[in-house]
């Protein structure tokens, strides 16, 4: 597949799952562009690819993981892992609900908060998900449901 067909086919919720998990629209850019460099470079993979959806994401999701790995490293000891709702409401826009919501997802751990992002705002499978995240079908599962129920009862306690 083409960079350009990657592009037009899943770029703007590549781009949107990447502001969701760095907290931030300009470092979603910054990596949004190394995973298409990476991508380009995995040119004879592709025959072998049976889902290219999740095998795009698991590469954009594993150079987010290294973005945050560096940023970490360079920023030694900070908590850099999008806890900030200031940071996320300006990935998301709306209303006054919209913006609890999002402040409740950051405050969810990171393995939740990343299974229900691709689930909720990316719409894949717990299948998907498993493979994009090396994980079993039954722990993506688990972890969504955990994260759910951690985020309504956060929700029913701010209303």
């Amino acid at each position: 597949m083409k960079p350009d067909e990657l592009y037009d086919r899943y770029g703007e919720k590549m781009y949107h799952y990447l502001a969701l998990k760095l907290g931030s629209p300009e470092d979603a850019e910054d990596v949004l562009q190394e995973a298409f460099c990476r991508l380009a470079r995995y040119s004879l993979r592709w025959a072998l690819v049976r889902n290219p959806r999740a095998f795009v994401f698991k590469v954009l999701r594993n150079e987010a993981n290294r973005f945050l790995a560096r940023r970490i490293k360079q920023r030694a000891g900070d908590q850099v892992v999008m806890g900030e709702a200031g940071r996320l409401a300006s990935v998301i826009e709306g209303p006054a609900e919209a913006a609890l919501a999002v402040r409740a997802l950051g405050e969810l751990p990171d393995e939740q908060r990343e299974v229900i992002v691709l689930k909720v705002f990316q719409d894949f499978s717990f299948k998907e998900i498993a493979a994009i995240c090396g994980l079993s079908i039954n722990t993506a599962a688990s972890r969504y449901r955990y994260g759910i129920e951690k985020l309504r009862s956060s929700l029913e306690g701010k209303t």
